[in-house]
């Protein structure tokens, strides 16, 4: 039996090399280039919060959504679950402490900026700085 001469795989290696390569290009830069997307990188939504906050630590963290805070249990609609990480992630290496309202600063983030009073009242919080129009806030005692 012969197989396949070794010149022959190596091009045929590098030609879907060539083809994976262009087709990811085509993807980043083409279909959907990284700069048009429209909702903003977490990192950009909570740079002015982040200058409110501690640099470490622990923060409370409330939201008018639940939050699973069981592995695995999260589901893909799950909005208040999608809020937190993404607060969580541009905030790090702070932590966010969900349902913890007994920290000196807590953090709100609401799907509706309608309610944001309401959750500082039930947790007898203040509401010291808003953002994002409503929907992310700072609150103390």
């Amino acid at each position: 039996m012969t197989g396949v001469p070794l010149r022959t795989a190596a091009v045929a290696v590098a030609a879907l090399a060539a083809l994976g390569i262009a087709r990811e290009a085509f993807f980043h830069l083409v279909s959907e280039p990284v700069w048009r997307l429209s909702p903003p990188r977490a990192e950009e939504r909570y740079l002015a919060v982040r200058a409110a906050l501690p640099p470490a630590g622990r923060v409370g963290y409330l939201s008018d959504e639940p939050v699973s805070v069981q592995p695995g249990a999260f589901e893909s609609d799950e909005w208040g679950t999608w809020l937190y990480q993404r607060a969580q992630y541009a905030l790090a290496p702070l932590v966010l402490v969900v349902g913890d309202a007994t920290t000196e600063v807590v953090l709100v983030n609401v799907k509706d900026p309608a309610r944001l009073d309401a959750v500082a009242l039930s947790h007898g919080l203040r509401v010291e700085r808003r953002f994002e129009g409503g929907r992310v806030a700072v609150l103390r005692r």
